[in-house]
């Protein structure tokens, strides 16, 4: 029955019939159902077919990427890579960008008028693993990709390996100091904290920890946005600060904080396990599959939320699913450490789909162009046309 409904949900797409609630219903049936060959050989049949359907449009050099990345991470075979390679055309090539190992189809669009100006010719690479670890006694370290090395502080050994930081437990020493990671616009880092917890910290944040977890608690301050994988220990809760506003209580557990001052509420959504936020007198207890907004009143609020949009950055995708210009300008900005600006009010505009976060800045904004907003790049300043 779900593979009968999810070609009906299909036809019906394809028709320009379906609802948002319908459309929602066919990417869970695809993601949950493992549907990934079946959808590449319905791609593949409309191309065939110069059918157009699955509506970002990137350039040939672009789409081999994207495809090869695609086919790459979801393991199928590299015959089919070339024989859809051999259907696109060089001017223009329609397909669904994919990302984290589904594929997303997107809204079907506009096309810019004939004679429109492209007016984005320059190009921006997209951030990188780096960061500055500040050590307690104030020494700053500079963090990135190509970094292999080992760092003494005290009695403690810090490994890095490429974009990521070990904290070494067992060589603990008995003096704890508290070292701060951060990352800069254009940067992301992971860190493996003494206790065995991993955080990945998404560009713009920082991360605030001892060097030994001692006591009954287990206590770290964050802002800006970082994911956590709590290691269990039922006698320490683990407890995050979250930008000097609230606190999030865990044993062990997954979750997701968004805190970016420039966001309209700090989000927090749960994975797995449980959460307890406390914020002055409130608090709320989330369960999975839940994110807890807390808004400039100081009210929580908790609903039910798309646990994959609010970690899609950790796994290298932007998911733009029902989010605003606005909202997309701001990832962008903080990704390839860029300044946005505005020429008018913002365009209504609600956005579907994922791209990967490696993708230069340029191919981006070509798939937001197909909606009809073009932009002007002048050195690192994003402006967005009426």
């Amino acid at each position: 029955m779900k593979t009968t409904r999810r070609q009906y949900l299909l036809d019906l797409y394809k028709k320009g019939g379906c609802t948002l609630a319908e459309k929602r219903e066919l990417w869970e049936i695809i993601r949950s159902s493992g549907s990934e060959e079946w959808l590449l050989q319905e791609i593949e049949t409309e191309l065939k077919a110069a059918s157009a359907p699955f509506s970002v449009i990137l350039s040939e050099t672009e789409t081999a990427g994207v495809l090869r990345q695609v086919l790459s991470e979801n393991k199928v075979a590299d015959r089919r890579y070339v024989v859809l390679r051999r259907v696109l055309s060089a001017a223009a090539v329609v397909l669904v960008v994919a990302a984290a190992g589904y594929f997303l189809l997107r809204e079907p669009v506009k096309q810019p008028a004939a004679g429109t100006v492209v007016e984005v010719t320059a190009d921006i690479a997209p951030g990188t693993s780096k960061a500055v670890l500040t050590l307690a006694d104030g020494t700053t370290i500079m963090l990135d990709s190509t970094g292999n090395q080992i760092l003494a502080q005290g009695g403690t050994a810090i490994r890095q390996h490429g974009g990521a930081l070990q904290y070494d437990a067992s060589a603990g020493g008995e003096t704890i100091g508290y070292n701060i990671l951060s990352t800069p616009r254009g940067g992301q880092f992971h860190i493996l904290l003494p206790d065995g917890t991993g955080v990945w910290l998404n560009t713009l944040s920082s991360l605030r920890y001892p060097t030994a977890f001692t006591g009954k608690e287990r206590r770290v301050a964050v802002t800006g946005e970082a994911y956590f994988e709590v290691a269990k220990d039922a006698a320490r809760p683990f407890i995050v600060q979250v930008d000097d506003q609230s606190e999030l209580i865990v044993l062990g557990t997954s979750f997701n904080v968004n805190a970016y001052k420039d966001e309209e509420a700090t989000k927090t959504t749960l994975l797995e396990g449980s959460i307890k936020i406390v914020k002055g007198g409130r608090h709320a207890i989330l369960s999975p599959g839940q994110q807890a907004q807390l808004g400039k009143s100081g009210a929580i609020q908790v609903r039910e939320t798309n646990t994959a949009r609010a970690v899609a950055w950790k796994h290298g995708v932007f998911n733009f699913e029902n989010a605003s210009l606005p909202e997309v300008m701001r990832q962008l900005a903080r990704w390839y450490d860029i300044e946005v600006a505005f020429a008018t009010d913002a365009p209504r505009i609600e956005f579907v789909g994922e791209i990967s976060r490696s993708t230069s800045l340029k191919g981006v904004l070509k798939g937001l162009e197909k909606t009809g907003v073009r932009f002007r790049l002048e050195g690192r300043k994003l402006t967005v046309m009426p």
